[in-house]
């Protein structure tokens, strides 16, 4: 059984076998792109190298470390397959009195199958949009990739400047395209440092899963060329719903709830891990996207304008997110005060601010307080994370011991009386 793969790159899709599937996700560069004396012989005469691909690819799925490091790899291999093969790719994280196991399927035949520990499962679950704690998982694993729209040069050619209408002062929007037009330089600087974070986080699949970035683009033949312009990714929306946080907050169940903490405490991590400090990470900058077929949810950060990352840039916010997440604390002292004492409980700028509390206070049938308790959660995170300096394994079980409190003080909260 083989599936076809697609590099990115000018190499042209070729056919990946399970075998050497399963090999990819063995961690071993030599075992992985070892190839036959036939294969070696036939490659002498190829124009495109097949031993190039192979060592390009590992390199490419290889890239993460941490947590779940098989499934990152699996779900690397799961974008990278042809459209009609992505859905062929599934994952199943399953727990019993034996422990916690993961199959990587291809097809149904498993290609792998190994033991995890609970933390790297609950990382699996979170990225796979389904609520922790479930005993028996079969998902896709590639997520939203097979759901994505292509844009054809056709659509791009048709756009006009007054196709533009919604958005904000700095840009307009068309949202059957897409595309953003930025109408003065904060809006062009928009685009460039996201172009820089989508660039930095090319090489760091774990940060990549959990952004949404403004992808700078040519201006289209039929607009004006003295705007600027940039793209993002949209859904079909027959098969997936995409709302801002705030949006779809009161249509979740509990067990998306659960999947939604889950997956912000992972993000947090992701970019903690990757030096990556968000600093507005409100609900109207968190996307949800929700797969019909299963009402699988997915988190994404939008809107890096106030982002700081990479070495010097993020060592002064390296809590800030933290902070906002599990303590309510702003960017500023000023910031922190105008939230939370002097705008109204009922105020635009109170209703779309701290998505973590929002989700909990959203299923909070005993009156928990949820601030004090995320706070508590919050403080010991960063006393832990002060512990492990680099360590990143000790920074990853800080991020999972967070991940279980906020679990469950949700669980805890959404009990009746």
């Amino acid at each position: 059984m083989s599936s076809s793969i697609n590099l990115n790159t000018r190499q042209s899709a070729f056919s990946l076998s399970n075998e050497r599937a399963a090999r990819m996700m063995s961690g071993d560069k030599q075992t992985a792109t070892h190839m036959g004396l036939w294969d070696r012989f036939k490659d002498l005469f190829r124009s495109e190298k097949k031993q190039d691909a192979l060592n390009a690819l590992f390199d490419l799925v290889n890239s993460q470390q941490g947590p779940a490091r098989s499934f990152h790899v699996f779900n690397q291999l799961a974008q990278m397959a042809a459209p009609d093969n992505r859905t062929l790719f599934t994952v199943a994280p399953t727990s019993d009195l034996a422990g916690c196991k993961a199959s990587y399927c291809i097809s149904g035949h498993p290609v792998r199958t190994e033991h995890v520990s609970p933390e790297e499962r609950e990382v699996m679950l979170a990225r796979l949009g389904v609520p922790p704690g479930g005993e028996h998982v079969l998902t896709q694993a590639s997520s939203l990739d097979d759901c994505k729209l292509e844009i054809t040069p056709h659509q791009l050619n048709a756009l006009r400047d007054a196709d533009f209408g919604a958005g904000g002062v700095h840009k307009r929007f068309h949202a059957a395209t897409g595309v953003l037009q930025a109408r003065d330089n904060i809006g062009r600087e928009d685009f460039v440092r996201e172009s820089r974070l989508q660039e930095y986080a090319e090489s760091r699949p774990d940060l990549q899963h959990y952004i949404s970035t403004q992808r700078q683009i040519d201006a289209p033949p039929g607009v004006s060329d003295k705007f600027a312009y940039a793209q993002v990714p949209l859904y079909d929306s027959a098969r997936v719903a995409s709302r801002e946080l705030d949006a779809a907050l009161p249509k979740l169940s509990q067990d998306q709830a659960r999947s939604m903490a889950a997956q912000l405490v992972d993000m947090a991590r992701a970019f903690y891990c990757n030096q990556l400090s968000h600093r507005d990470l409100h609900m109207q900058n968190l996307l949800v996207h929700e797969r019909l077929e299963d009402g699988a949810v997915f988190l994404k950060a939008i809107d890096f304008g106030r982002a700081k990352f990479g070495g010097a840039e993020f060592e002064a916010d390296r809590f800030n997110d933290i902070d906002y997440l599990f303590d309510r604390q702003g960017c500023s002292l000023a910031e922190t005060v105008g939230r939370n004492y002097l705008a109204g409980k009922e105020s635009a700028v109170a209703k779309k601010h701290y998505p973590l509390h929002k989700l909990l206070e959203r299923f909070n049938n005993r009156g928990a307080d949820v601030t004090e308790t995320l706070s508590g959660i919050g403080q010991r995170l960063k006393a832990d994370l002060r512990m492990a300096g680099d360590d990143p394994a000790r920074i990853d079980q800080a991020f999972a011991s967070a991940a279980v409190e906020t679990q469950t003080a949700l669980s805890w909260g959404a009990r009746p009386r």
